[in-house]
């Protein structure tokens, strides 16, 4: 067989072989005279395609072809009478309901930033305006009656804001999971007052289980 027809079928790719290493190849063949030298026609290049790697999955198919957000980052108990929603979505790693998911009464878990002080004069004007001292009167009160409780080992603060009149007025639910010396996780529940009122123990608990899968 030609030595050319060997480095041919050999498939030498990009191949810059020193001459002592051509011979030491040949030398079973045709030997290392001039008619074993190597031509330029004599070496075949490939180049391989590259592969890339398959994107993670943000998404799960089910039934029917229809997407839903992949799984939660989080853990965490319902209490009697709360359900469960859709999973995350955009900011939101989780979002449960009171109650009936049509009546909207929705609990939501958040990363952000900020302070807790800072967050609770931002839902204290959600709820009354922002007229300055009568915000920060409502912020105060609500700090000074907050609870904290245990979130698998780090404290968390959870406050109550009523706006007046209690009776037929709105109020908000809100709890602060530090993270970081810069983030947290906020809960949040705003609706009737009534209804915060009458949930504030079961929102207490719901925190206080949250976990990291």
């Amino acid at each position: 067989m030609p030595a050319s027809r060997f480095f041919s079928r050999a498939t030498v790719a990009r191949a810059r072989l020193p001459s002592t290493t051509v011979c030491a190849v040949a030398l079973g063949l045709v030997g290392c005279g001039d008619d074993a030298a190597i031509r330029p026609g004599d070496i075949r290049s490939y180049t391989a395609p590259r592969t890339t790697a398959p994107p993670i999955a943000s998404a799960a198919r089910v039934e029917g072809g229809a997407e839903r957000p992949s799984a939660t980052r989080l853990r965490y108990d319902l209490p009697d009478g709360w359900v469960d929603g859709s999973g995350p979505s955009g900011m939101r790693l989780a979002t449960v309901t009171i109650g009936d998911p049509a009546e909207g009464r929705e609990v939501t878990v958040i990363p952000a930033s900020g302070s807790l002080r800072n967050n609770v004069e931002r839902w204290q004007k959600q709820l009354a305006g922002d007229d300055a001292a009568s915000v920060a009167d409502a912020v105060d009160r609500a700090l000074t009656d907050a609870e904290t409780v245990d979130v698998d080992g780090t404290e968390a603060t959870v406050v109550l804001l009523v706006a007046a009149p209690a009776a037929d007025g709105e109020a908000i639910l809100g709890a602060m999971v530090p993270l970081d010396d810069t983030s947290s996780l906020f809960v949040k529940f705003k609706g009737k007052a009534d209804v915060a009122l009458r949930e504030r123990s079961n929102f207490t608990r719901f925190v206080s289980s949250l976990r990291w899968n």
